[in-house]
């Protein structure tokens, strides 16, 4: 019976160190989890990267890759990741996830015809076809004034038009140039009579001068012998009372 008792005693603490191994062990293995998942490391840089690849480079810093979606991206060819939150360089977590968007590649878009219109036209087809309206330049033209002479890119289907459709413009056939002629000392009642039967609608500003009577040109923009066409703006100082 003695020996029984031992037996069955040391089976007993047997399965009772067994018991307090794989609890240490346990503990110890949760502890080391804990430790690595609060583990601080640097994001890599996934852009132009496939989805395979881009999880094969986070997994080397502990981290998984989430796919949230995809977007449009002028430079990254499609199905690479186009952009990815947070950024490279950032700090997580370790086991943390970077949620990563691919890409669908550039946005094509159907730019109007817009050769031959008026600007105004121009402007309200680009905006119903919800293309950007990039730079816009004037040119001496036989063609009427806020005619569009030239548009790039053409019309057609094109690429993400980042800086939006550029027009050439006319301004309208060129008018005769005139040699502005000296008007300081004139009188203004018979200054702004001609400059106004030439088409020019002067900038008149008045100021009091001691000693010299009110209606005299005492400045002029631009200055004598200057040559000016028919837009030119023309700018007078005269004395007032």
């Amino acid at each position: 019976m003695g020996i029984r008792r031992l037996g069955l005693a040391a089976v007993k603490y047997g399965l009772l160190a067994v018991a307090l191994l794989a609890t240490v062990s346990l503990s110890a293995l949760v502890t080391m989890r804990a430790v690595l998942s609060s583990r601080v490391v640097t994001v890599p840089d996934l852009s132009g990267r496939r989805v395979r690849e881009a999880g094969a480079m986070a997994a080397t810093q502990g981290l998984q890759v989430r796919v949230e979606g995809k977007r449009h991206h002028p430079d990254v060819p499609v199905d690479r990741v186009a952009a990815q939150e947070p950024g490279p360089g950032s700090s997580l977590k370790a086991s943390r996830s970077i949620r990563i968007w691919l890409s669908l590649g550039p946005r094509r878009v159907n730019v109007p015809p817009l050769e031959g219109q008026s600007l105004r036209s121009a402007r309200l087809a680009l905006h119903q076809a919800q293309v950007p309206l990039g730079r816009v330049a004037e040119v001496t033209s036989p063609d009427p004034e806020g005619t569009v002479l030239l548009q790039r890119p053409p019309a057609g289907e094109a690429d993400d038009l980042g800086l939006g459709v550029s027009l050439l413009v006319s301004r309208g056939p060129a008018g005769p140039d005139y040699l502005m002629p000296d008007l300081i000392g004139r009188p203004s009642d018979q200054v702004l009579p001609s400059l106004q039967l030439a088409g020019w609608r002067p900038a008149v500003q008045y100021r009091s001068y001691p000693g010299i009577a009110p209606g005299i040109v005492l400045r002029q923009r631009p200055a004598s012998g200057h040559r000016v066409g028919p837009r030119a703006g023309i700018a007078l100082e005269i004395s007032g009372q």
